[in-house]
């Protein structure tokens, strides 16, 4: 259809117009061959004008116009080697003409897509003085002169990638695309196009080294019309997805949205207005919590074809989505956005910047509200066909794309997976995460409780998440070089307070959450509390799980607690007593300078009298300097 399109038009443009007459001394016989070929070319008599105008050039090597028309023509029948040579004639008699304009344009992608950059240098060189300087066409000249630089210099140092297919398991259609994956590396998600050309979504579980058989991903979701490109929150229990002509739907395709709950899907709800428009929205991307969104949209507003666009969740609703900016989108198709778990890499494919041809994938960092300029992920990871679909796994050591260039040949499009090369993972933070169970400590009943992760270090809050009700199960990302602070919550249960951090060799920790009932002598640790050795004033990292108690106990006026300090064996005695007691009383005072009444607080202290566990290593002293609280 493109290339209909650009006949079209350049018959529109050059049809209705002589071209400039060279100044050859035509025979008769020539001139009547010349005057019927422009007749057969002006009535759009197609096959009768590839006649004429090959006799005319059999007649008139010399005669530009007839290479010219016979490029055209070669190219509306796909004839690419006939074409090439055509308008190679072309530039070679009119080197710096007008009229050459179209050949060069023809040469100079025909070259590219070749990948014989030296020779589309070469045309794109001499094509770029034909326009006006400032013209959008010498713009995309110099980006195409840019591009053959890049690719010429990518080809001299691809990337060490192996591709290897996921196997006829999972490329058990003649297409899938899309793929997507929980953090945990453990559920693939992807689109594929049956035979009777009906887009779904399928889901496998990771099965040793291999894949489960896939599965329709819901019957919910799928239906008789087009349904994929979707994308999951990291847990896997949030999806947004792409589908076309439904009665609900506003434009052609809309995002829409779906939530998990134990084995079950939802029903699809469209985004709405907000989000959704009489555009095309489509090829949407989370972050990791599910409460970013990313999406590819043609709206009006934009700064190309196809611009990247952001909206945010808050307070259960959508926010009104914003351009990515210049910064990322240009006069070009910008798509198939992929946002990475650590919440500030963007990977995206864009036909409007310096790459290898068509869409290249690109990457840009995202500091506060600032994107740094894309960077093209290089070769042969892009290549000079369109690369869209990209996923990168949290850790940062597998990708996973379709690839429409398979042992099958054409019309096959299958999912493939290689190894993050070094030089691409140090462009971007791998995350690592946490996932576990959280349930009732006296029944192991699972509960959906509210979760909320804070960076220890700074004291502010990273994300709220909240566990399953039907399994109890949470996953969380979580970036390096943190420490971390979790907060769970209950009606009905005792807060809990946890602190950990992940050494450099582990990339996720297994994390299961037992809670306490709201009951007489229940017991539970505050363990982000943190005082100077030796000492009972508290240190200002504590303020965040004292808050958190002064909630608890807002929230339930007519509990009493006693809070109890707890030291190891290093010191005397009476002096460690002390100070559990004083440490214990400052923790009272903090609670009772926030509001909480004096009578519904106890202070007790215990010194080394009531280890957890034996003092034998510095590990066992550090669980045994502690405060708890009991419910009275």
């Amino acid at each position: 259809m493109w290339y209909l399109i650009r006949f079209v038009f350049l018959f529109v443009l050059l049809g209705t117009l002589p071209l400039q007459a060279q100044d050859l001394v035509l025979s008769r016989r020539t001139r009547d061959v010349l005057e019927n070929a422009r007749k057969a070319w002006q009535e759009r008599k197609l096959d009768n004008a590839l006649v004429l105008y090959q006799k005319l050039a059999e007649l008139e090597p010399g005669f530009s116009e007839a290479h010219l028309r016979l490029g055209q023509l070669y190219d509306w029948q796909r004839q690419a080697d006939k074409t090439r040579f055509h308008y190679q004639q072309v530039v070679a008699l009119l080197p710096s003409a007008p009229e050459s304009i179209q050949a060069y344009q023809w040469l100079g992608r025909d070259s590219f897509q070749r990948t014989r950059y030296d020779s589309a240098l070469v045309y794109y060189e001499k094509l770029l003085p034909l326009y006006p300087e400032k013209s959008n066409p010498a713009l995309v000249t110099k980006r195409m002169i840019a591009s053959a630089h890049f690719a010429r210099r990518a080809l001299q140092n691809p990337l060490p990638i192996t591709k290897r297919s996921l196997g006829d398991t999972v490329n058990f259609l003649n297409s899938q695309f899309f793929p997507v994956l929980t953090a945990d590396n453990e559920t693939l998600i992807f689109t594929g196009l049956t035979p009777e050309r009906d887009e779904n979504m399928y889901i496998s579980q990771r099965q040793g080294t291999g894949w489960t058989e896939p599965q329709e991903l819901s019957k919910k979701i799928n239906s008789r019309n087009n349904e994929g490109t979707c994308t999951v929150s990291a847990d896997g229990r949030t999806l947004v997805f792409t589908a076309c002509n439904r009665l609900d739907g506003y434009g052609g395709c809309d995002l829409y949205i779906s939530r998990k709950e134990g084995d079950n899907w939802s029903a699809p709800r469209n985004l709405g207005t907000t989000v959704n428009t009489r555009h095309w929205e489509s090829q949407p991307a989370l972050s990791a919590d599910g409460r970013t969104l990313y999406f590819a949209s043609d709206r009006p507003g934009g700064l190309g074809k196809s611009d990247i666009w952001k909206s945010e969740q808050e307070s259960g609703e959508w926010t009104q989505p914003r351009n990515l900016g210049r910064t990322i989108n240009t006069m070009e198709d910008d798509n198939a956005p992929f946002i990475h778990a650590n919440g500030r890499t963007l990977f995206y494919a864009s036909g409007g910047l310096p790459g290898m041809g068509g869409l290249d994938i690109f990457l840009s960092q995202r500091t506060d509200t600032l994107w740094s300029e894309p960077v093209n992920i290089g070769y042969p990871i892009n290549t000079v066909h369109d690369q869209v679909g990209l996923f990168i796994t949290s850790d940062g050591k597998r990708a996973y794309y379709t690839d429409d260039r398979t042992e099958r040949g054409k019309d096959h499009s299958y999912i493939y997976t290689f190894e993050v090369p070094d030089s691409l993972l140090r462009k971007f933070r791998p995350t690592r995460y946490a996932k576990g169970k959280v349930y009732d400590k006296q029944t192991s009943k699972p509960l959906a409780a509210t979760i909320r992760l804070y960076n220890l270090s700074t004291q502010q809050p990273i994300s709220e998440f909240s566990s399953q009700a039907a399994t109890g199960q949470y996953l969380a990302v979580l970036n390096r070089d943190s420490d971390y602070a979790l907060y769970v919550e209950k009606e009905g249960y005792l807060f809990k307070s946890l602190s950990f951090s992940l050494s450099d060799s582990l990339n996720s920790l297994q994390l299961d959450i037992p809670l306490e009932p709201i009951l007489k002598d229940r017991i539970e640790i505050l363990n982000n509390i943190f005082f100077a050795t030796g000492a009972h004033e508290l240190d200002d990292k504590s303020r965040v799980e004292l808050n958190k108690l002064v909630e608890f106990l807002e929230k339930n006026p007519k509990l009493r607690i006693d809070v109890a300090g707890h030291t190891d064996d290093v010191g005397s005695d009476k002096a460690n007593l002390d100070l559990s007691r004083l440490r214990a009383q400052a923790v009272v005072s903090y609670l009772t300078g926030a509001g909480i009444k004096p009578d519904r607080l106890t202070a007790t202290g215990f010194g080394e009298s009531k280890p957890k566990v034996p003092n034998t290593s510095e590990e066992n002293r550090q669980q045994n300097r502690r405060i708890e609280w009991r419910i009275l």
